[in-house]
């Protein structure tokens, strides 16, 4: 899934526990890359869907896991988190 195929995280509660299990599996592997990408489309998702706060929360881990891969991503992470006050 990629960015601008956002989960509609608010409206469905399956994709929220699909998303779920896939964060718990992508930690219990250590793959930081997924989980960076994992946290992200959480993030687009739930500012689709209006609800800023829990977006900010996982942009945050999303910024975290780029930002210790280098991941090129991190910037864009960062730009919505100060956009939003958080960073």
């Amino acid at each position: 899934m990629g960015r601008g195929a956002a989960l509609a995280l608010t409206a469905t509660p399956s994709a929220f526990e699909r998303l779920d299990a896939a964060v718990l599996a992508a930690h219990e592997a250590g793959d930081g890359a997924r989980l960076a990408r994992l946290y992200g489309e959480a993030a687009d998702g739930f500012a689709a869907g209006g609800d800023a706060d829990t977006a900010c929360f996982f942009y945050t881990q999303a910024y975290v896991f780029a930002l210790e891969l280098g991941a090129p991503e991190a910037a864009r992470y960062a730009a919505i988190l100060k956009e939003n006050g958080r960073l």
